[in-house]
């Protein structure tokens, strides 16, 4: 019952602060529960706001056009300015033994990847495209931000132009940092999460090895693993081959409802790899989120780091929960 009083109060809060004194939340509320979070806790949360941008994002109108052409179906490159930023929310929640988070971002174009649906008497392939987020902690790294973890690897002359290539690894002295991954066509129709670390050398995954294999046999031009055919089935684009551990502690699942893509993390506080973030209610943990829109190896990215507070339990406890809506009411 506290759960939902406090959930109440933070909403009022938010909606009655003046708005003079109104400013942006600069944090996720993580509020603690004694049951993995229902729909109808995500739908009280209270959301941190944010904007993506810097990357690619495929168009509606466009795609339907050359949906395989994904270049051509970018603002940034086929009209020549830059992507519009895309809106997202992130809400969270944490239980005695783990921890949930939620993105939600702005999507009209679906990419679910080279997935496979039977359209009444052969199976057809999709598009390549993926849509995807990444969520990459960066807990005891001071000054921690995305684009500190953007290198350029190489710069050359060839003639009139310069090229540039980038890659994602972190820098000498932040050590080892944790990443999460989803993507639509990994393992599902829900996409799936993969366990992954970032360091100097680059990006790779908590345990080395393929885990993602391609849903499909190249001689006979169908899928590997696919439902009855029947009017309305589909089969992933890529089937999950993980091994019995170090790729799986993190689980994801993503819907795609009119035009918006909601993402669920969820993870045991305690990660099983050494490299795995440690959260602790009380903590607050500094995240950068990334999102693909079907455009590989190109996404928008939240500019600052989002931070998320573990809201601990006794703060909500004896009067905490009016502290709490009057943190969040003077962020709002």
């Amino acid at each position: 019952m506290w759960i939902r009083t406090l959930l109440a109060m933070l909403l009022l809060a938010a909606a009655f602060a003046p708005t003079a004194c109104r400013t942006p939340v600069d944090r996720v509320f993580a509020l603690p529960l004694d049951h993995p979070p229902t729909e109808s806790d995500w739908e009280n949360a209270v959301p941190l706001r944010a904007q993506a941008k810097g990357g690619r994002t495929t168009r509606a109108d466009e795609a339907s056009v050359d949906a395989d052409a994904v270049h051509k179906a970018t603002a940034s490159c086929h009209h020549g300015t830059q992507a519009p930023p895309v809106d997202l929310e992130v809400r969270a929640f944490y239980t005695p033994e783990r921890v949930y988070l939620r993105i939600t971002w702005s999507d009209p174009t679906l990419h679910r990847g080279p997935g496979w649906s039977w359209d009444g008497s052969s199976w057809r392939r999709g598009p390549s495209g993926q849509d995807g987020v990444a969520v990459l902690w960066g807990a005891g790294v001071e000054g921690f931000t995305c684009v500190k973890a953007c290198h350029l690897a190489d710069f050359r002359m060839a003639g009139p132009r310069a090229f540039a290539d980038y890659r994602m690894a972190s820098p000498e002295g932040w050590g080892r940092l944790d990443l999460w991954e989803w993507k639509a066509g990994w393992g599902s129709l829900d996409g799936a999460a993969d366990d992954l670390f970032l360091a100097p050398g680059g990006r790779e995954p908590d345990v080395p090895g393929e885990r993602f294999v391609e849903n499909r046999v190249p001689e006979a031009g169908g899928p590997v693993e696919a439902p009855d055919p029947e009017p309305g089935a589909r089969a992933p684009a890529f089937l999950d081959r993980a091994p019995p551990s170090g790729r799986t502690e993190v689980e994801a699942v993503g819907r795609w409802t009119a035009g918006w893509w909601s993402v669920t993390f969820s993870r045991a506080l305690q990660g099983a790899d050494p490299g795995d973030v440690a959260l602790e209610p009380g903590g607050v943990y500094p995240v950068g989120i990334a999102l693909l829109d079907g455009v590989s190896q190109d996404h928008n990215a939240v500019a600052e780091p989002v931070r998320i507070w573990l809201v601990p339990g006794e703060r909500l406890r004896s009067g905490g929960e009016a502290r709490v809506a009057a943190d969040a009411g003077a962020r709002l």
